[in-house]
């Protein structure tokens, strides 16, 4: 009996690691990349306008939804989910559809989805992963790239790092004149 605890508290003394990894960051899976659906596209859309707090325009979020669901095994399929998740909670509230839901419904059902800590963490890790998995890779994913762009706007840059700005206006000078 003491040996089979040994083996069993060194076992998981050793995979440690691992099932921190698949406890606090679950992977997405091994689906195929492709192509996002012009429907889940709407939706990533509506999203980012429902989450974010001022008007931005949702173009480079959708390119970096594109560029994951191309590349990433799993995102894809992730993105889908979430489309239905977010279908069903706006068709459970009574609206035709999450795209064409008022601003308030949507923000109402993304609420459940914000990035959770602590045991509320802990009870979606264990009780709702796909949910944990749209709060990190869907819900997370608008906020960071918030902040790595449209934020900079939002306090008063011309431009976010790492975008060209200021050499428009400079003047140009053309031989001969």
């Amino acid at each position: 009996m003491a040996l089979a605890a040994t083996v069993g508290a060194w076992a998981s003394w050793t995979r440690r690691d691992a099932m921190r990894l698949w406890l606090l960051d679950p992977p997405l899976g091994d689906a195929p990349p492709g192509r996002l659906d012009p429907s889940t596209a709407d939706v990533l859309a509506a999203t980012v306008t429902a989450l974010v707090d001022t008007r931005v325009e949702p173009v480079h979020y959708l390119e970096m939804f594109r560029w994951r669901a191309e590349h990433v095994p799993g995102a894809r399929a992730l993105y889908r989910r979430f489309e239905h998740h977010v279908e069903r909670a706006a068709a459970a509230a009574g609206a035709a559809s999450y795209v064409d839901a008022p601003l308030e419904l949507r923000r109402r059902i993304l609420a459940g989805l914000r990035p959770a800590r602590g045991r509320g963490r802990l009870g979606r890790v264990l009780l709702a992963r796909d949910e944990d998995r749209i709060a990190r890779h869907v819900v997370r994913e608008v906020y960071r790239h918030f902040a790595r762009t449209d934020a900079w706007l939002r306090v008063g840059y011309e431009s976010w790092p790492g975008m060209p700005r200021g050499i428009a206006r400079f003047p140009v000078e053309t031989p001969g004149s």
